[in-house]
């Protein structure tokens, strides 16, 4: 085995483009493929987790930012439109509304805050069930005290300054996949209107950004939000599992074309794999006619060229995860700007399994590819494969 590889690995020095050709194109098709499926993975369960950790059935907000409405409630970013609080009084007296929880979102300028990126979260303790129950599980929330997203590093007893203002952190959330969640800071509607105040923000008191309602076991989500649609002509009521439809279709629909042109560059791959190996097998008759000279069995003139195509596959294999990882890293704000949700990154031991996966099917696809060219070069008699090469 050791002399098979010294020997493969000879020969892909020598020839250098076609090493060069083979190890791109399995590349390419292993990039196409590692992306598709780090799509498909990762953008499923970041619908599944924005969903959960909002807790919402319907969200509400005004009229004029329903263009926005689904990117909020599936956790792509907060919306800067504003309407009032007393609103969630007068939801919850709707029909099958069994909670209504308001939020408020602030993406304070840059010099107010010790922390860059941040966005303040407003919620109402007595009524919300999206922030609090972290709280809750923290210990509580004292005076001058603001609870952190999973994005800072910031510990319990640490301190952070808004506004000129110094809170103590109570606690972190865990990571949600929610960007201005795993970036935010949260603190009472009462706190947050002090420091806009302060700091002249455009949120008035009384002013919230948008209105998550939990429904009663069995209430229908659509009837609801007709009946807020039409008791408030002025507000816009998403549905959750409509807007995830939505999301679901658009995602589905680019997926799919990236599973079609990973299986075209597949294709095309394996029948270049083929292609060149057949060539090279004619170029190198005197080679292989030598070496059964000396010796060598059919047995070791097929493990030598199979091991040459395992040594591509590896290489090309290793080579398109890690072009289509640093890829997808780069566009993910882009994935979910253009998508409306978020977009977590695999972690690393999630990321290593698929990577691993795409590579033993690189390997594989490659190795069906060549057998019959390596099986036909193992069964030339070195006589004639002497006198073909000359």
């Amino acid at each position: 085995m050791r002399m098979h590889i010294t020997l493969a690995l000879q020969n892909l020095r020598m020839r250098k483009f076609r090493t060069a050709g083979i190890a791109c194109a399995i590349a390419i098709a292993s990039a196409t493929l590692f992306i598709s499926l780090v799509l498909t993975l990762s953008m499923s369960t970041s619908l599944r987790l924005s969903m959960a950790q909002l807790g919402a059935d319907v969200m509400v907000v005004p009229a004029s930012a329903e263009s926005s409405a689904e990117g909020v409630l599936l956790g792509a970013k907060p919306v800067r439109w504003h309407l009032s609080y007393t609103y969630a009084e007068e939801l919850e007296k709707i029909e099958g509304v069994e909670a209504a929880s308001p939020l408020a979102f602030v993406e304070p300028p840059r010099e107010c805050c010790s922390l860059r990126g941040v966005v303040l979260v407003g919620f109402d303790p007595a009524r919300d069930f999206i922030v609090m129950p972290w709280i809750h599980r923290a210990g509580g929330l004292g005076r001058m005290q603001v609870f952190a997203g999973s994005e800072y590093a910031l510990t319990p007893g640490s301190q952070v300054e808004l506004y000129g203002y110094r809170f103590r952190i109570a606690g972190r959330m865990e990571p949600t996949g929610i960007p201005y969640f795993d970036r935010g800071i949260f603190m009472p509607l009462s706190t947050l209107y002090l420091l806009t105040q302060r700091g002249g923000g455009d949120l008035r008191e009384g002013q919230v950004s948008v209105i998550m309602l939990r429904l009663s076991p069995g209430a229908d989500a659509e009837r609801v939000a007709e009946a807020i649609e039409f008791n408030f002509p002025e507000l816009k009521a998403v549905v959750a599992q409509r807007a995830l439809a939505n999301v679901r279709n658009q995602m589905h629909l680019l997926l799919g074309s990236l599973l079609v042109l990973s299986g075209v560059i597949w294709g095309t791959a394996i029948l270049l794999i083929s292609v060149i190996l057949s060539m090279s097998v004619r170029e190198r008759m005197r080679e292989f006619g030598i070496l059964r000279a000396l010796g060598a069995t059919r047995r070791f003139i097929f493990g030598y060229l199979m091991a040459e195509v395992c040594i591509l596959a590896t290489l090309g294999g290793a080579l398109g995860v890690g072009a289509g990882y640093l890829l997808l890293s780069q566009v993910s704000g882009y994935i979910s700007a253009s998508l409306g949700i978020p977009y977590p990154m695999p972690d690393r031991l999630y990321a290593g399994l698929l990577s691993v996966g795409v590579i033993d099917l690189a390997l594989l696809l490659s190795t069906l590819a060549s057998i019959l060219p390596a099986y036909r070069s193992s069964r030339l008699e070195p006589y004639h494969a002497i006198r073909a090469g000359e």
